[in-house]
């Protein structure tokens, strides 16, 4: 009788493995099936609707965003040249102490990368930011080793210009990074408080003029050690080496790092 409740009881056990195992084996093909088909669906609508790259509209490669393998390759990477662009940082923000940069790109003016940045700052594609902000963030993760930054902070808009727009570009390229190097974004640090002529409006020789005293730092930046400055594209160095001032002027000892997209030629 005892034994015969024990073959019972594994015959109960095992039809309970079984149906189990089914189950599992069920919901697996199901979401086979879902993914293969949601990838069939994905490459019919490429098909139909391809997306078109930014810069010369022909059509992209599937999961390959934003520009074409020509328009990339004849984009200048940084990283070739990372020294001398170093170097180029410190003269254009006139700041021999800068601890650190990572730029990705060449700036051309008619070139893919302007391009990228129209697209960024005046038509919604908040997405680039994020993507790029990413490609930052793994070029920066593989070379700060030994090199702690406590938070990331974006050059800041005006409030104006934040509201007509949505959104701060340069806060979209910090996010991306932050999702890469698990640092923080801290916006509030530095406010601009002057609504400025847009830089590419002025001249070279005006723009130091057009940004100065242009930018407010909160007094918490002095529980910081080190920080990243993070911007979109570096031209003259006007509104970086503007603020590096401010940030110092509150805390002499910061040691700062830039995380830019691009940076443009100095002529």
């Amino acid at each position: 009788m005892h034994f015969q409740r024990i073959l019972n009881k594994n015959k109960l056990l095992s039809s309970g493995i079984k149906a189990q195992k089914f189950n599992f084996l069920q919901k697996f093909k199901e979401r086979s099936l879902l993914g293969n088909f949601n990838s069939f669906r994905a490459g019919l609508t490429h098909l139909i609707y391809p997306d078109l790259c930014l810069h010369c509209k022909r059509a992209l490669h599937q999961n390959h965003p934003f520009l074409c393998y020509a328009c990339l390759s004849r984009i200048e990477l940084v990283k070739w040249r990372e020294k001398e662009t170093h170097h180029l940082l410190q003269q254009s923000l006139n700041d021999p102490y800068l601890s650190f940069s990572v730029t990705l790109y060449r700036f051309e003016k008619g070139g893919a990368v302007q391009t990228i940045l129209h697209e960024l700052k005046y038509n919604n594609n908040r997405e680039i930011g994020l993507y790029f902000g990413r490609l930052i963030g793994q070029e920066a993760r593989s070379k700060l080793a030994g090199l702690p930054i406590d938070v990331l902070i974006p050059v800041p808009i005006h409030h104006r210009k934040r509201f007509d727009r949505g959104y701060n570009q340069s806060e979209l390229l910090a996010i991306g990074i932050s999702s890469c190097i698990d640092v923080p974004v801290k916006s509030n640090l530095l406010l601009k408080t002057r609504n400025t002529k847009s830089q590419t409006k002025v001249s070279r020789e005006e723009r130091s003029e057009n940004t100065a005293g242009s930018f407010s730092v909160s007094e918490h930046i002095k529980e910081y050690t080190s920080i990243a400055l993070v911007d979109d594209v570096i031209t003259t160095g006007a509104t970086a080496g503007s603020i590096c001032k401010a940030l110092r002027k509150k805390n002499k000892n910061l040691q700062i790092t830039i995380f830019s997209l691009s940076i443009a030629n100095r002529n």
